[in-house]
């Protein structure tokens, strides 16, 4: 009896260690300190919400009786830690395709893939069903953009905010149609805080 209640006190000391460590932030609440896909899909949805608005973007679509297509290029990791920018550019092609508005053209690596499975149906095809060479679509527009983070030691708390910047240019052009950031409603979503582990 005696062993267990050892056991459940080391337990207990175990348990209580790792919740002075948990971490906490703004947005959904979960407990991590760094960005998370969830905080990139609420951040991404709000961006994309903005380049739908925005004026040069409508008057494409005026202009053209279509909606522009758009394609995203490098997100640079600019956080000094290691930080998967695939999550930002999925989350942007997945807020691009619900929003109904907007176009996707896949990127790069996949229409290589996509370009050799046509040139092997130039030889291996049904001749009335093998796929032209050179009728792709061409997108009008690209995203790229960097993840940076700053970091404050406030006492026994690490105050972690990361900023995310969206820049869309235009391919025909190569002139910047504009720059987005996450609004107020989600920069709660970038903040974070740590706990400082004591030496």
């Amino acid at each position: 009896m005696k062993k267990f209640f050892v056991c459940v006190l080391a337990a207990l000391a175990v348990a209580s260690a790792a919740s002075a460590k948990a971490v906490k932030r703004g947005g959904a609440g979960d407990l991590t300190p760094y960005l998370s896909e969830t905080d990139c899909r609420a951040i991404c949805k709000d961006i994309v919400g903005q380049v739908i608005k925005n004026p040069r973007v409508e008057k494409f679509e005026e202009k053209n009786g279509r909606p522009p297509v758009v394609t995203i290029g490098k997100i640079k990791d600019q956080t000094g830690e290691f930080f998967d920018t695939q999550i930002i550019a999925n989350s942007l092609k997945t807020a691009v395709l619900n929003s109904g508005v907007l176009e996707f053209m896949a990127n790069s690596d996949v229409r290589d893939e996509m370009r050799d499975e046509v040139i092997s149906q130039q030889d291996h095809a049904a001749e009335d069903q093998a796929k032209e060479l050179d009728q792709e679509d061409a997108a009008d527009y690209m995203f790229t953009g960097s993840v940076k983070l700053m970091v404050q030691n406030n006492g026994k708390k690490q105050e972690r905010t990361y900023i995310v910047n969206i820049e869309l240019t235009d391919l025909k052009t190569h002139r910047t149609v504009a720059m987005f950031e996450p609004s107020e409603e989600t920069k709660d979503y970038l903040k974070k805080t740590a706990s400082v582990k004591s030496k």
